[in-house]
């Protein structure tokens, strides 16, 4: 989710996402609550911090700030490799703060996993990312959608992400754009499902 926002707030995607035939465990964490830097200082969930809205690709980075939701999502994914399910049975994703940070969360595993979906997001520290990024994603499938009039994070993040990626060798991109602002549409929705039928395991 992004920021400011809460993960119950996406579970309708569960149903829009439309996956017939494929149990899947569904989760929607939310953010820690911290100040915000954009927001004043004022505390609200957030991944990590953000020092200007709209994000563009002069945004700063906070490494510290995104290496401790990085150690919290994977923590998440090791649960779930408890409860039995293969590390390649796992997709992450989110919208916004969530989408940059499912892609760091997927990109720094030690595992490969099955895919990840970006709605909205950006590559963080893309100028680095063949020296951060875990070799074990080279082939992991990546969703990446973004509302082509976006003025929250603009859509030029996606363009200039998919080429920083595809520079480090992380080239299974499927990029879609949609003609909304910061937000996800019926169609990308309907995208995702297909997405994710095509990396989940019935």
């Amino acid at each position: 989710h992004g920021l400011g926002d809460r993960g119950s707030s996406w579970r309708g995607l569960e149903d829009d996402a439309e996956l017939p035939g494929v149990k899947a465990k569904w989760m929607f964490p939310d953010a820690p609550t911290v100040p915000v830097t954009c927001n004043g200082g004022a505390r609200s969930t957030s991944w990590f911090d953000i020092e200007d809205i709209p994000v563009t690709q002069d945004a700063k980075d906070y490494p510290k700030d995104i290496e401790k939701s990085v150690t919290r999502i994977h923590a998440m994914v090791g649960d779930l490799e408890k409860e039995g399910y293969a590390s390649n049975e796992i997709v992450i994703g989110g919208f916004s703060q969530g989408g940059a940070m499912a892609l760091q969360a997927v990109l720094r595993y030690p595992k490969p996993l099955a895919g990840v979906c970006c709605c909205s997001g950006w590559l963080m520290m893309r100028d680095s990312v063949g020296t951060w990024a875990n070799g074990a994603n080279k082939d992991t499938p990546i969703f990446w959608g973004h509302g082509r009039s976006d003025n929250v994070v603009v859509f030029a993040l996606q363009q200039i992400g998919v080429a920083a990626l595809s520079e480090a060798n992380f080239t299974k991109v499927t990029a879609k754009d949609y003609a909304t602002m910061h937000s996800t549409t019926d169609q990308e929705h309907r995208d995702i499902g297909a997405f994710l039928a095509g990396t989940c395991k019935a």
